[in-house]
């Protein structure tokens, strides 16, 4: 059996307050999925999508080069054959995940937080606390794929189900220094659909409008245009009395299907 790297208490999980943290190292239930999780990737590993892979994420991370829905089968099948773990082995196993070198092993765990994305929110205080693991992760092994997946799925999810505890915590995060937080700040409301809270959304836009950087005006752009499914009207206005203040290729990509 494939050895597990890093079984000590992950990284992630221990940047919370560890009174609240149960489990001083990760249970056998969460070790055994690792070792599932591993075996099943290796076994079906692809050096030549794996290479592709790799320079397409401009060789930030390594892969087994597993395309989508052969990975997403094989997640399926661990997850089905595995015990359901409590919140406590939740945070281990993401944070165990989150620390290996491939990124699958980082999708796996967004997959897994998304699926079991009520057990992490299932009271305030759980949903507060996986919100800062969220963050972790978030601020961790970054790069546009692992935000756009787990935000709208997991953060964007807790903002709906707990608005008044953890969109003041979003209202934070469009000011933080860290881009990537920013980024999801942004991208956090993409689920809500005709819900959307149009005037957190212009804002966010207007707080980030001015910047450089390709991530961020980028998801200026996406966001709008979600939300110009919806709200047609408004968001053509809010664009065209902004335009000064948004970069061109936010504009470009807010409009693109107007």
């Amino acid at each position: 059996m494939p050895k597990v790297k890093h079984l000590k208490r992950s990284a992630v999980t221990a940047v919370v307050d560890s009174k609240l943290i149960k489990h001083s190292k990760p249970s056998s239930r969460v070790l055994e999925i690792l070792r599932k999780v591993r075996r099943e990737y290796q076994a079906n590993r692809d050096p030549t999508y794996a290479a592709w892979s790799k320079k397409y994420m401009r060789n930030k991370f390594e892969f087994f080069g597993l395309k989508f829905p052969k990975r997403r089968a094989l997640d399926k099948q661990v997850i089905s054959s595995s015990p359901i773990l409590d919140v406590e082995d939740i945070y281990d196993l993401v944070g165990l995940l989150w620390q290996q070198e491939e990124r699958e092993f980082h999708y796996f765990a967004i997959d897994y937080a998304v699926k079991f994305r009520d057990v992490l929110s299932c009271d305030v205080a759980t949903c507060l606390r996986s919100v800062e693991c969220g963050r972790q992760l978030l601020i961790t092994n970054s790069w546009w794929d692992s935000i756009d997946l787990f935000t709208p799925k997991v953060i964007g999810y807790f903002g709906s189900k707990y608005p008044k505890e953890v969109i003041p915590i979003l209202d934070q995060w469009i000011k933080d220094d860290n881009m990537w937080l920013r980024r999801s700040a942004i991208l956090h409301q993409l689920n809500y659909n005709e819900n959307t809270d149009k005037e957190r959304l212009f804002r966010y836009c207007l707080l980030t409008g001015h910047e450089d950087e390709f991530f961020i005006q980028r998801a200026i752009g996406w966001a709008l245009r979600n939300y110009l499914r919806y709200n047609r009207k408004d968001v053509k206005e809010f664009v065209k009395k902004n335009e000064a203040k948004l970069s061109p290729l936010s504009v470009k990509e807010a409009l693109k299907h107007a």
